[in-house]
């Protein structure tokens, strides 16, 4: 017995080495771990002892097992750790992968510091890599954001290119396959890119498969928006936030996640990106129930000189504008739904007009629709980066609104909505559907939608609360005076101001536009009905003048 269990424990043993072989042929890593910092004199002495490198000696480094983004240029790895630490660090736990005869320290001891400003200064810690014949020093800072780090094997174009991603956001990572492409309309020509990442289960961009996207959760691709046009990089997510406020959780083209990233691409420091949950068309018509997808067409408004691969439809009074086809019931019938809404554009008839419109417009749908682009100044979000959902009913076709790419908002673009920022945006059919008071409901059904949206999302405190949480995140992680540096804007430090006070404008103006809307008793409103089609619209703030200089409002 005695003897066997020596066979059968030395047959263990050389399983075990086998295995251990097999690891080393099959290309196991060697990952050094990074010692603690160095008295200056140790330093010294590893200087004079050995020869300065010409090259990097540590080119990978992970926390945790987690891997760390690296711009080649300034030879500096990035760690995120999180924005709630407080002065305290908390466990780094660094290894280099693949350094194999390389000892690495810190030359700086960041404990020294305390862990939010160290964050939020951006503060750079040296490390020194040798080996027996040469030293090298590299530079880590720590920040509070989520990182991206991109590895391409092409360059990056409108058509989908295979990358290697990995993805950290404190001790949690991702790696995986996907494929990337630029995105966007007139941002095309933008020198900060935004993209489209699809996560891909083969290394050649095929077979979509989704992941655990640390930051921002379950995900099989993300958009990165460059917010390059805004200096703030709030105007988007506070869109998407305040939209989220008055959607439920489940419905059909209702609420985006979003979450701030700093993204790399091939070594290179690329800035903030904002990480937003993409519309599937097909996922969004399944919420609604599966049979939807048989059923029904999706539409998106779009300026049609920026429109690339999809078919589209030219708006029948429209200039430059119309209609992109982002999903249809059948093939052949593309447009089918979206010819009885035209028709609605094109009815002079008022009483027909409303007769047919209050059969195929959802209300609850158009009416915040309106006033979410009242409130916020939306100059984008009619004649372009307008979802319309043409949705099947047991009452026949109905058309309801979601919006999307909300980044010309919340006085981005004052020029256009008029120096005091007063003008209505103009949308044709509700805003005529609404100075008709279709059905005699149309004007308090309004007042009714305000009333509630300004309680749930659309007030003063609450855009405080979210312009403070945004300045936190992007303050505080140090991430705003890097990308200030990588694109020379100057926005240094973030700043919200311009959007509360245009906000303070929009929410006070629209309060008085509605409650002069159903005092008008069915009377016509200028500002409603004094633009031409395309334009932004007419003056709130001129009309209600009016409107009180004639006893109307008293």
């Amino acid at each position: 017995m005695c003897a066997l269990k020596k066979l059968k424990l030395l047959l263990v043993m050389l399983a075990l080495c086998a295995l251990m072989v097999c690891a080393v042929l099959l290309g196991s890593v060697y990952a050094p771990v990074v010692g603690p910092c160095r008295e200056i004199e140790e330093l010294w002495a590893i200087e004079d002892e050995r020869m300065e490198s010409g090259a990097p000696l540590v080119t990978a480094l992970e926390n945790h097992g987690v891997p760390l983004a690296y711009d080649e240029q300034a030879n500096t790895f990035y760690c995120t750790l999180g924005l709630e630490h407080g002065e305290e660090w908390p466990d780094i736990h660094l290894t280099a992968p693949g350094a194999r005869g390389v000892t690495v320290c810190f030359a700086d001891d960041y404990g020294y510091d305390w862990c939010d400003e160290a964050i939020r200064e951006g503060y750079a810690y040296q490390l020194m890599a040798y080996t027996e014949d040469e030293y090298a020093y590299f530079d880590i800072v720590f920040t509070g954001l989520p990182i991206i780090s991109i590895s391409t094997q092409a360059e990056i174009t409108t058509e989908d290119s295979p990358v290697q991603a990995a993805i950290s956001d404190g001790d949690e990572g991702l790696k995986s396959f996907g494929r990337i492409h630029t995105r966007g309309g007139s941002t095309l020509s933008a020198e900060k890119m935004g993209y489209r990442l699809e996560f891909t289960r083969r290394a050649d961009g095929s077979r979509k498969v989704s992941q655990q996207v640390p930051g921002f959760g379950i995900a099989d691709d993300i958009i990165l928006l460059a917010c390059a046009s805004d200096g703030t990089k709030m105007r988007d997510r506070l869109s998407w936030d305040m939209y989220a406020m008055v959607t439920a959780e489940d419905e059909s083209f209702g609420r985006r996640r979003t979450a701030y990233a700093e993204l790399f691409i091939d070594g290179q420091y690329e800035g903030i990106y904002l990480m937003v949950e993409p519309i599937d068309c097909e996922e969004e018509l399944a919420k609604a129930g599966e049979g939807h997808l048989f059923t029904d067409s999706v539409y998106r408004t779009a300026v049609l000189s920026l429109s690339r691969d999809r078919m589209y439809y030219a708006h029948p009074m429209g200039d430059n504008s119309g209609y992109e086809l982002y999903y249809a019931f059948e093939s052949g019938h593309e447009f089918d739904h979206l010819f009885p809404y035209l028709e609605l554009v094109t009815q002079e008839n008022d009483e027909a007009f409303c007769q047919k419109a209050l059969a195929c417009v959802d209300l609850d749908s158009a009416l915040r629709y309106v006033l979410l682009v009242q409130a916020g100044g939306m100059t984008d979000n009619v004649f372009n980066n307008m979802y319309m959902w043409a949705c099947s009913t047991p009452q026949g076709m109905m058309y309801r609104f979601a919006p999307w790419d909300m980044d010309l908002t919340w006085g981005a673009k004052k020029e256009d909505i008029g120096q005091q920022f007063e003008n209505w945006m103009h949308f044709p059919v509700i805003d005529r559907m609404i100075n008709l008071d279709a059905g005699g409901v149309m004007r308090e059904k309004l007042a009714d939608t305000w009333a509630w949206m300004k309680e749930a999302a659309f007030n003063e405190e609450n855009l405080e609360r979210l312009i403070a949480r945004y300045a936190h995140e992007l303050g505080d992680s140090g991430a705003m005076a890097r990308d200030a540096e990588r694109w020379q804007t100057q926005m240094y430090d973030p700043d919200g101001y311009d959007i509360i006070s245009f906000a303070a404008v929009r929410f006070m103006l629209l309060d008085y536009a509605v409650d002069a809307i159903v005092r008008a008793e069915g009377e016509p409103v200028k500002f409603l009905a004094e633009s031409g089609y395309g334009e932004k619209g007419g003056s709130m703030l001129d009309t209600l003048a009016e409107m009180f200089r004639d006893g109307n409002l008293l």
